[in-house]
Parts: structure tokens; sequence; C-alpha cells
């Protein structure tokens, strides 16, 4: 008989399937994190601040259109290759991993501006997101990220801009 089966009593008892005891161990884990997550006030984010807290206002397809009807700046939160390749008519770029090098020399452009409506790549929003919070930080104040990526865009009939053949658009 080996020990375990003396302290249990001397039966002896299968061991648990490695499966159980790391689904045990998962279960507790993830219960002890949830609970240090309630009870500390600052918290965990479950998401970056720009989706949990956003300082920019959601705009819808319909409000994009108004918006682009009334003149507002359209401000591509894409990568500089993907900005390259197709982009709103008019949008200027400003990806959301060079916001630093970028918006000083976007400034003046952006403070023209009566509107800032900045959209992404994907529906999932986060560089848009990201742009949006770093504009409204900066203080402006009519500051839209659409819900809507490019694709639903120019589906809308908002016009693009594509690369020529040459390179050049």
């Amino acid at each position: 008989m080996n020990v375990i089966g003396e302290i249990i009593g001397g039966e002896r008892r299968r061991p648990y399937p490695l499966f159980k005891v790391c689904l045990a161990i998962l279960v507790l884990a993830m219960a002890g994190g949830f609970s240090f997550n309630l009870l500390m006030p600052q918290g965990i984010g479950w998401l970056p601040p720009e989706i949990m807290s956003p300082r920019y206002a959601l705009a819808g397809l319909e409000q994009v259109k108004a918006l682009h009807d009334q003149g507002a700046l359209f401000v591509d939160a894409r990568d500089a290759g993907s900005y390259a390749q197709v982009r709103l008519r008019g949008a200027v770029k400003l990806p959301a991993d060079e916001l630093d090098q970028v918006y000083p020399l976007l400034k003046s452009t952006l403070e023209a501006a009566p509107a800032l409506v900045v959209y992404g790549r994907s529906l999932s929003r986060f560089p848009a997101a990201k742009v949006g919070q770093f504009l409204r930080d900066q203080g402006f104040k009519a500051v839209y990220v659409s819900e809507y990526c490019l694709d639903s865009l120019q589906e809308a009939g908002l016009s693009v801009q594509r690369r020529r053949r040459g390179g050049q658009s």
C-alpha cells in the first residue's frame, strides 16, 4: 500500500487524471483573479481605456455620412502601407503606432477642421479608438470614431482614393 492510500484510510484510490487536476487549478486561478479584480479599487482593465472609457463619440454610418457632408476631416488610423493603397478621399494619415511622430506635422490641418472622424481597418476599433482618445487628449472637441471600417464606408457611398499603377495616388 502506498502512503496516499494509508492516509485516506487504507483504501487504494485511483489518482485523479491530470486533466481534472489542471482544470481545477485553472478554475481556482480564475476565481482568484476575478476576486482580486473586484476587491482592488483600481481593478485590472480587461480592455484598453480608450475602449472602456472613451472620451470621443462613436459615429454610426448615417452620422459618418452626415459629418462627411458637413466637411469633417477624416483621419485614417491604419498603418502607412494600408493608407498608401486605399483611403477615403481627402483623409489624412495618423497611424495609431506613430502618433508622436506624425501628429505635430498634422496639428494645424487638424485644428482647421470643424470635426474629426477617425476610422480604422476593421470593426475592432482599437487603433481608431486609440487615435480618437489621443485627439481628445490634445484638446479637440468634435472627435468621432467610426463604428465602421473603410470597406463599409466605401460601400455606403463615400469616395475612396486608390494607388495608381505607377505607385502614385
